[in-house]
């Protein structure tokens, strides 16, 4: 499978830290996981961080709009790790933020994510009533806040369309003739998300986007950090539900936030087809993500999780 992070040398990176950090930093690790920043863990005197690194073709947006987010979340209970400074290193984003304690959720047991699902649902919760009052557009956002979209149903009919050539999957139709990406399979899935836009409100809520276990924090059973947030949005709330649910088929994720809805007294109408829209909306971002990173497994996987639900 090829890596699709950029290449930094450690000795970059630590040129780099000796002129953001006194006393100089020690102690640079690299850290697995991710699919497409560059990341490392160091130490500047007791404090532990985080740098990562990104190519500039990030849907014209990357580490600011983290820093932007943070500025926003910074003063609620949503446990985002701060983001202390973003920049520039040559034709990379770089973002420093604090390394929060504990492990991530793909890591731990069945039983300890048990323990910790009644926090994410009160977390995501509490990010869904973040206000956007001050913010335009749908869909993901840039460091200013701006939605790339003018609808929710826009940008989710987008996902057909080629990008620019600068962004990150760029001219990526070519895709159809060049990998294991189908044609056939793909305006068949999409087809079902146009079919399933009507049934999918127009409200603008603050979506995180990417809500995996592998961007969950937990410690001694409490919920400590939900990372990477370069892939936030405006739109239905119900997303992230959709989401986690598509990628953890055995944890009931959409029964229990059904439930949760329902004892708080939360309508949310059409819960069944919006959760089906968005999961084929993820479905085809997952294949094109596959086909151009040649995970062949992967695609098939997310290719048969889809296709057994549809009519």
């Amino acid at each position: 499978m090829p890596d699709l992070r950029p290449v930094v040398p450690d000795a970059r990176v630590l040129a780099l830290l000796r002129e953001r950090f006194s006393p100089s930093a020690t102690d640079l690790v690299p850290v697995e996981g991710g699919s497409v920043a560059r990341t490392f863990a160091f130490r500047a005197g007791e404090e532990a961080y985080i740098i990562r690194f990104n190519l500039d073709r990030m849907l014209r947006s990357n580490f600011p709009k983290e820093a932007y987010l943070w500025e926003k979340l910074s003063s609620t209970s949503i446990p985002m790790p701060p983001v202390l400074q973003v920049g520039r290193l040559g034709d990379l984003h770089y973002a420093i933020s604090r390394r929060m304690p504990g492990k991530t959720l793909s890591k731990t047991h069945a039983h300890e994510l048990e323990q910790v699902f009644p926090q994410i649902l009160e977390m995501l919760h509490a990010v869904h009533q973040i206000d956007v009052r001050d913010t335009e557009g749908y869909g993901v956002f840039d460091e200013e806040g701006r939605g790339m979209a003018s609808s929710w149903h826009a940008f989710l009919g987008s996902i057909a369309e080629e990008e620019l050539e600068q962004d990150y999957y760029g001219k990526w139709h070519r895709l159809f003739e060049e990998t294991f990406l189908e044609r056939t399979v793909f305006d068949r899935i999409y087809q079902q998300v146009l079919r399933l836009l009507p049934s999918c409100p127009e409200e603008r809520f603050l979506v995180h986007g990417n809500p995996s276990l592998a961007n969950l924090l937990a410690q001694d059973n409490t919920l400590t950090a939900l990372l990477d947030w370069l892939d936030a949005r405006y739109g239905d709330f119900v997303y992230d539900i959709a989401y986690l649910d598509y990628w953890l088929p055995g944890l009931r994720v959409r029964e229990r936030f059904g439930r949760f809805y329902r004892e708080r007294g939360i309508p949310v109408p059409a819960y069944a087809e919006r959760l089906l829209c968005y999961q084929c909306y993820i479905t085809l971002d997952a294949m094109r993500f596959y086909a151009k990173s040649g995970q062949e497994q992967a695609y098939a996987w997310v290719r048969s999780r889809i296709l057994e639900q549809l009519p």
